[in-house]
């Protein structure tokens, strides 16, 4: 388990360096990004500083921007 936990924090580190690499691009693109390496709505506005409502309605946007 303690394994398992360590890869959590891990992969969380790294997305946070890259959110501090990437300041000046949009909510938007960081949820997306934060959600494409697996994180769940919940973490993401934890991270980004949000709701997790918000998150789901900009991968819904997202989602459906892209489908066209």
């Amino acid at each position: 388990m303690e394994n398992k936990e360590s890869i959590t924090i891990l992969k969380e580190v790294a997305a946070l360096l890259a959110i501090q690499v990437k300041r000046g691009v949009s909510q938007t693109t960081l949820i997306k990004e934060l959600s494409d390496v697996g994180f769940q709505p919940k973490r993401i506005a934890e991270i980004v500083g949000t709701t997790s409502n918000t998150v789901r309605v900009a991968l819904h946007h997202y989602k459906k921007s892209s489908k066209k």
